[in-house]
């Protein structure tokens, strides 16, 4: 089990329409990653055009294998959000 100071936390912008993923990294700064999450919220509204999520976990890499579906565009783009 992780303890709290292992725990990153990523809001994870997925745009099905342009099949394109943004990842903002907050490190263990969970209630900086939850306004941002609020905000992007508010941002997109009532519309249901993006899937907005606050993921936590040790690392952006455990992010994109349990939830692979929104990092399944251009792998190069994937390499890029992943720092490689």
């Amino acid at each position: 089990m992780m303890s709290p100071e292992e725990i990153k936390h990523f809001l994870v912008i997925y745009d099905p329409r342009g099949d394109k993923t943004t990842v903002q990294r907050f490190g263990t700064d969970y209630e900086a990653a939850r306004i941002a999450y609020a905000r992007a919220e508010q941002e997109n509204g009532l519309r249901e055009e993006r899937d907005i999520v606050l993921l936590s976990a040790d690392s952006l890499e455990t992010i994109e294998q349990t939830h692979s579906s929104y990092f399944s565009g251009d792998s190069a783009e994937l390499k890029e959000l992943l720092g490689g």
